[in-house]
């Protein structure tokens, strides 16, 4: 018979190692439901094979909240999806200044000067983050059917595109698929269109000065861009459904009709965002494509949102992960996956990219970071109550209500707008 003492021994060594099997993750990575999750983990284990150290990624619905409202969580670095959101954090003195151990010359090997200005803080003259990821906005999609079939027309300008919609829309076909609906957010893709307009035909020193809001939009410059939205979705026949449909129908809507063949619609406007509502049975290359928003003021100029990271500590290990993460050679296994969506904010990265689509859009991302021509979503480099909020429903408003009014109270629009600057 087995002596009582026997099992207790037994017992004993087994939680002993089965306590040594188990190692907690050194290193706790907070942040969204990332698109390429699989692929992003999978760099995270290439890292802990070549430290040594064990990282664990947790996804948040809103890390940022959570991190204000969670005092001392068991976090070391935060994937935050907005670089207003990691200055608010570092005022907050929730996430640390990054200068403390990535050195200037570093950041500025890596990083453009703007990515690097909007995730420093203006009051503590502090960097809180640092990019690892980018998407474009300034893109114009279309059916590459379509296209073909009216001769694949090149712009180089706006006024090229608005010149050719209004000649097309003359025997009432429609150029434009358009629909903007997005719920309580409906308006957000015309700020998209308004940023591209503002930093095609301005630049971007006055596309800077109006996201800091040192401009207000009842200047000319602004006022001009808006009525530049307004010369496209209010040409007759131009857009599939009129300015009423497209405040009324769901976004997502365009890329169907896009590609259906009994819609005439040939072009929309949207940004990276555009390909993950293409029809599964369609192929990039094949059934769609993009061109880049035209610039008059610089070739190279998009506008485009990211993915930053920040550090709530100054360990060794946390320093070491974060350095890996945006290292130049970080990605390159995720890069090589032809389903894979991965843009390198790091202006060094190779870009070993196997998707048609996403090395298309790494063209747009390193020529702009090469020449600092990348501006950041300016709706998201605002106070939340204008960027989300205010400038929505204007542009939302001028669209709704028509030709003939949007034009004649363009002014009254701006100055209520100008009421939250």
């Amino acid at each position: 018979m087995v002596s009582k003492n026997f099992f207790v021994v037994f017992l004993t060594v087994t939680a002993v190692f089965s306590f040594m099997a188990y190692k907690p993750a050194d290193v706790v990575i907070a942040g969204p439901q990332l698109t390429d999750l699989r692929y992003f983990e999978e760099e995270l284990k290439n890292i802990e094979n070549n430290t040594g150290l064990k990282i664990k990624y947790e996804i948040y619905s809103d890390i940022e909240t959570y991190l204000i409202e969670n005092k001392n969580p068991a976090i070391d670095i935060a994937i935050i999806p907005n670089p207003q959101g990691v200055v608010n954090l570092g005022e907050r003195d929730v996430v640390k200044s990054i200068d403390e151990f990535i050195s200037e010359e570093k950041m500025d090997n890596y990083y453009s000067s703007h990515l690097q200005k909007i995730t420093t803080s203006s009051s503590t003259n502090k960097n809180y983050g640092a990019f690892f990821r980018l998407f474009p906005n300034s893109m114009i999609w279309y059916s590459v059917e379509k296209f073909k079939e009216i001769g694949s027309p090149e712009f180089k300008t706006y006024e090229d595109i608005l010149n050719y919609t209004k000649n097309y829309s003359k025997d009432g076909k429609n150029l434009w698929c358009l629909d903007i609906e997005s719920g309580a957010s409906t308006g957000w893709i015309a700020t998209n269109w308004l940023e591209d307009l503002i930093l095609s035909e301005y630049g971007s020193d006055v596309y800077d000065n109006w996201s800091n809001q040192d401009i207000v939009s009842s200047s000319d410059e602004i006022l001009n861009s808006i009525n530049n939205i307004g010369k496209l979705v209010f040409t007759e026949n131009a857009i599939y459904g009129t300015n009423k449909r497209i405040v009324r129908k769901e976004f997502r809507n365009n890329y169907n009709n896009l590609l259906n063949e009994n819609v005439d619609c040939v072009f929309s406007w949207g940004g990276h965002y555009a390909s993950f509502y293409m029809p599964q049975d369609k192929q990039f290359g094949r059934d769609y494509d993009f061109f880049k928003f035209p610039s008059t003021n610089n070739r190279s100029s998009i506008v485009g949102i990211g993915d930053a990271l920040t550090a709530l500590n100054y360990s060794s290990d946390t320093q070491e992960v974060f350095n890996a993460i945006i290292d130049e050679n970080f990605g390159q296994n995720w890069m090589s996956w032809v389903d894979a969506t991965y843009i390198p904010a790091n202006k060094l990265n190779q870009n070993f990219i196997a998707n048609p689509l996403t090395k298309k859009e790494a063209k747009l991302i390193r020529d702009s970071l090469i020449e600092n021509t990348f501006r950041y979503d300016a709706s998201e480099l605002m106070e939340r109550k204008i960027g989300a909020d205010a400038l929505w429903v204007a542009l939302k408003n001028y669209i709704d209500i028509g030709r003939e009014r949007a034009y004649r109270e363009i002014e009254d629009i701006t100055e209520e707008l100008d009421t939250n600057f």
